[in-house]
């Protein structure tokens, strides 16, 4: 049955029908008597409105797009449950993407969302601008939030860490462990995410004299793959490095993987710090220092700016800034 062959049975016509559906009665004056008179029968009938056309005449769809790069990367798995339980108490369903790391499927991914004119896109970028990643953002007619590896060159409103500080704190901490030839492994280099928190452990070291740069940094990308290859340069050399210092949480798994390989003491031969905290960072032997970025309040606080934003459309809100802290634990030995 459908909602038509509802009203003919109830002798009321299919708007008021429609209306008493969508929880639109009281807004149209349709008695409380009628309202409920109807979804009795709906629910009798099992008949279900159209959620797309009734979004579409509230001017709401009760749907935000969830876009991040590597669902497999327990950081964002992360986010984005936390992102998703925020909306869902604030009604609102999610539509969960993965672009895969890859700046093409991304753009294609936007794309698609802001044809389906949903209530508004929080956004993890993979980290490369380009003029369609431009032109998409400039097509959305909802609300759009960056968050994580942001794209500061857009104006738009975004949540990130303080990476630079972050930075700061990884290499404050093996400094003050007697450490003084520290390597980095990187991520995707061309991301604002990867170069801010570079630009604190090399603004901390260069101010202590300390060596930065050459076969002391390496890696290139956010995969296994690249912190592997990224590690074996690091681990592999004669001249090993005192410590290392991973900036992202996948290659930490290289770092781990290689050393393995190598059969190389963690942290009698090399201290490790690793960016993210994961849920396996504790349980690894040794157990993992970490830099741990606050992920709860980098989902509420993206929620919160979309929402000040519902019904405006894109808009800037600026930059929103958490700050990291610092899971001490065994990876890193005083010397």
């Amino acid at each position: 049955m459908n909602i038509s062959e509802l009203a003919e049975e109830l002798n009321l016509s299919p708007t008021t029908v429609s209306r008493a559906l969508s929880g639109q009665g009281e807004k149209y004056r349709v008695s409380r008597a009628t309202v409920q008179r109807v979804l009795a029968a709906a629910e009798k009938h099992r008949v279900v409105p159209d959620a797309l056309g009734a979004g579409l005449q509230r001017g709401r769809m009760g749907m935000v797009g969830l876009l991040v790069p590597d669902i497999t990367n327990s950081f964002f798995s992360s986010l984005a449950r936390s992102i998703e339980l925020e909306l869902r108490s604030d009604g609102f369903s999610v539509q969960l993407c993965d672009s895969a790391e890859d700046p093409e499927v991304e753009v294609e991914l936007i794309e698609q969302i802001v044809k389906r004119r949903l209530d508004g896109l929080i956004l993890a970028p993979v980290g490369r601008l380009s003029d369609r990643f431009v032109e998409a953002m400039t097509a959305a007619p909802f609300p759009v939030v960056m968050v994580d590896r942001i794209l500061p060159e857009l104006d738009l409103p975004l949540v990130s860490l303080d990476n630079a500080a972050a930075g700061r704190l990884a290499v404050k901490h093996l400094l003050d462990c007697g450490h003084r030839k520290i390597a980095c492994l990187r991520g995707n280099r061309a991301s604002y995410t990867d170069r801010e928190r570079y630009r604190g452990v090399e603004e901390v070291l260069l101010r202590e004299g300390l060596p930065t740069g050459g076969p002391l940094v390496c890696g290139d990308g956010y995969t296994r793959q690249s912190g592997i290859e990224g590690a074996r340069k690091i681990l592999g050399t004669v001249d090993l490095p005192e410590a290392v210092i991973c900036l992202n949480g996948q290659g930490i798994l290289g770092i781990l993987e290689v050393a393995s390989e190598l059969n190389l003491d963690i942290p009698g031969d090399i201290s490790v710090v690793a960016f993210d905290e994961q849920p396996w960072s504790a349980l690894v032997s040794p157990p993992l220092t970490t830099i741990e970025q606050p992920v709860q309040e980098i989902a509420t606080r993206a929620v919160e700016l979309m929402k000040d934003q519902q019904g405006r459309g894109p808009g800037k809100s600026g930059h929103t800034v958490v700050e990291a802290r610092i899971r001490i634990r065994e990876s890193v030995a005083h010397r």
